[in-house]
């Protein structure tokens, strides 16, 4: 979005789920981006947003992600990276929505 840094946030419908996969630095640059795709999925149906490809999360990342979860009771996230395991705990945003080391647990 004009400051280098690649982003990227995919959306692909699976048989169960839609998968929104993130790639790159969701900050206060990506996150409209971000926000565009997430509301770009319907809200009926169960989202897994796939944080695996996220390099760094900030607050704005986390704030647009909170607002899925307030719009679809079913969202869960996919994270292995411990720094973006750690910014979802410390955030609390992990009590809000089930962290989950793979898409295959996720689904």
């Amino acid at each position: 979005m004009g400051d280098g840094v690649d982003f990227a946030a995919e959306v692909e419908a699976l048989d169960d789920c839609v998968v929104v996969r993130v790639s790159g630095e969701l900050d206060m640059a990506s996150t409209p981006e971000f926000e565009t795709t997430l509301l770009s999925v319907t809200p009926d149906v169960p989202v897994v947003i796939d944080l695996d490809g996220c390099t760094f999360l900030d607050s704005t990342g986390i704030g647009a992600i909170a607002a899925a979860v307030g719009r679809s009771p079913r969202v869960s996230i996919v994270a292995t990276s411990p720094a973006i395991v750690r910014v979802l705990e410390i955030t609390a945003l992990d009590t809000m929505v089930t962290v989950h080391p793979t898409l295959e647990d996720a689904r």
